[in-house]
Parts: structure tokens; C-alpha cells; sequence
């Protein structure tokens, strides 16, 4: 969900909200969500502009949009200036005023625990919250604030870190709306943490999805399992037609290599376009396991 669509829903609440009161039924609410969408459709706000920004989704419309790093900059500040707990906004600008990436993991590290400060204030972090979060509107900025966090600490290859941020992260998300698990799941085959590990894949169902099933061969592998790597290899040789293609770029036997990779058509799941996104997201795992991909290729070439 775009946060356009995010800044539509929470107007309709606020209509919602507006227009009845504490005895209202679900007749009365699908009445005022028919109104909302057929006022909407009617009068479809403009794109915002300098001169016609008013609010601060407006003005963090216009950085994302911004043709200079200077031109978003102004405009994130203005959405911060009329919204302080704006974490859209504060996440953009900590990404633009640096490129160090260990300045990014203290400012976003002060970030989160201002911003953590704040959604504990407002009530987010009771019970009947923790665990729905993303459910609800309000939670996603922080949400999204605090995986960019975890993005900086893989970066500066904090990776421990970064495991206890994606725990904490499915703890507030249980339905992991964002992607966390597969993030750690490389962690734990970073650690070789087999119980753990299996213990996130039964969490969502051990469905057989390339971002659980490669990092688990590669965990199996890295403790000298070869039949459990071989078993997970093949369940996802099953379910990803482009393995093989993907360890010829590995290993080299595709003598266009990354080079000769193109993107065709967009991301498309079970295909190499999404094991060259986990390839990218996951380096730090990949980049201490070059010679899996030598193992994997010699194996898979005798599957049927």
C-alpha cells in the first residue's frame, strides 16, 4: 500500500469519526465509507505543489518527488516542522544528509528511540496494539522507520544488532507485513542458528518460498549437513525454475555474470529476479559462502 492510499484511508477514519458516534453500526459505517469514496472520486485532490502545500503529507509528497537532494531536504523539514513525529520525514533526512554509514546507524538509532518514546506515550505499545502494528495506520511510519534502522546495521555489518531489531520488529508485527522474516532468516543462517531458524520457518506455515528455503540449505551447509542442505536445495530447485540460472551467475560459468543480468518485466517471485533481490538485500550472508554455490551447482545438476 502506497502512502498516498495510507494519507486516503486515514481521511475516511478521520470522516468516520467525525460523522458518528460510539453507538454507530456497521450500516452506519458503510454508509460514510460510501459517501467518503464517491466525494473522493468527485473531487480527487491535485498533486500538491509549493504554492498549494498545505499539509505535511503534502510537503513529503513534494521531497520524495524533489529534483535535488537540496529541494527534498526543504520540503522534508517543512513536513517535520508541521508534523515533529512525521518518521516518513525524519527517515528521508537521515538518509540525505549523510552517506556514512556508520553516522546513518546513530541517527537512526536516536531516531528509534525518540520515536519509540513517543508510540509508548500514545498508547501503542499495550497489548491490544502489540502485535496488530501496520494493522494500524499510525504504527507504519514507525514500522517503517525502524526496518531502515535495521537496513543501516547490515549495512555496517552489525548484524547481531540487527537480528535483535527484526525479533522486536515481528514481536510488534505478527503478520510481518513488511518482509522481516526473510531478512532474518539469513540471519540465523548467518549464525547457523538451526533452531531458531526452524523455528521462524513453522511460525509462517514452512511454506516453500525462495527467501526461507536458500537460506536454509546454506545453513545446513555451513554446518556440514549435506543431506539437509541437499533436501532444502531440492525443495527449492522445485519451486524456483530459475535456481539453476542464478548459480551459473555465481559461480561464474555464465560469462556475463551480473553484467549480462537484466531485469525483464519487472520483480517476479520464484524466478531470478527475486533471487538476485535476496542476493542484494542478503549480501552478508552470500558474500562468506561463495563456495555453497559451487557445491549447489555440482548438485543440482544431478537432480531430475
Amino acid at each position: 500500500m502506497s502512502r498516498v492510499t495510507e494519507k486516503v484511508l486515514k481521511d475516511m477514519h478521520r470522516y468516520i469519526e467525525s460523522n458518528t458516534d460510539e453507538n454507530r453500526s456497521m450500516e452506519d459505517v458503510q454508509r460514510l465509507v460510501d459517501d467518503f469514496v464517491k466525494n473522493y472520486n468527485n473531487n480527487i485532490p491535485e498533486y500538491p505543489t509549493e504554492e498549494t502545500a498545505e499539509t505535511f503529507d503534502d510537503y513529503l509528497e513534494l521531497a520524495y518527488d524533489a529534483d535535488t537532494i537540496r529541494d527534498a531536504k526543504k520540503y522534508a523539514k517543512e513536513a517535520l516542522d508541521l508534523d515533529p513525529y512525521n518518521f516518513d520525514a525524519e527517515s528521508l533526512l537521515i538518509d540525505l544528509k549523510t552517506s556514512d554509514g556508520t553516522k546513518l546507524v546513530r541517527d537512526y538509532a536516536k531516531a528509534v528511540q525518540r520515536a519509540t518514546a513517543h508510540m509508548e506515550e500514545e498508547g501503542y505499545f499495550e497489548d491490544d496494539c502489540v502485535g496488530a502494528f501496520w494493522g494500524i495506520l499510525e504504527t507504519r511510519p514507525y514500522m517503517r522507520l525502524r526496518y531502515r534502522y535495521v537496513m543501516s546495521l547490515i549495512r555496517c555489518g552489525m548484524v547481531g544488532k540487527a537480528r535483535e531489531e527484526c525479533v522486536q520488529l515481528l514481536h510488534l508485527c505478527e503478520g510481518d507485513n513488511m518482509g522481516v522474516r526473510f531478512l532474518l532468516m539469513h540471519i540465523y543462517a548467518y549464525f547457523e542458528d538451526e533452531e531458531r531458524a526452524l523455528a521462524l520457518h513453522k511460525q509462517f506455515d514452512s511454506y516453500d518460498t525462495t527467501e526461507m528455503l536458500l537460506p536454509l540449505s546454506i545453513l545446513y551447509y555451513k554446518k556440514g549437513n549435506y543431506t539437509k542442505a541437499t533436501q532444502y536445495l531440492k525443495r527449492l530447485n522445485a519451486v524456483n525454475e530459475d535456481l539453476k540460472k542464478f548459480l551459473r551467475i555465481l559461480t561464474g560459468e555464465n560469462v556475463g555474470g551480473f553484467d549480462g543480468f537484466e531485469m525483464e518485466g519487472g520483480y517476479r517471485p520464484e524466478t531470478i529476479e527475486e533471487l538476485m533481490v535476496e542476493l542484494g538485500d542478503n549480501y552478508f550472508l552470500f558474500v562468506t559462502t561463495d563456495e555453497y554455490a559451487e557445491w549447489a551447482m555440482k548438485k543440482i545438476k544431478k537432480f531430475k
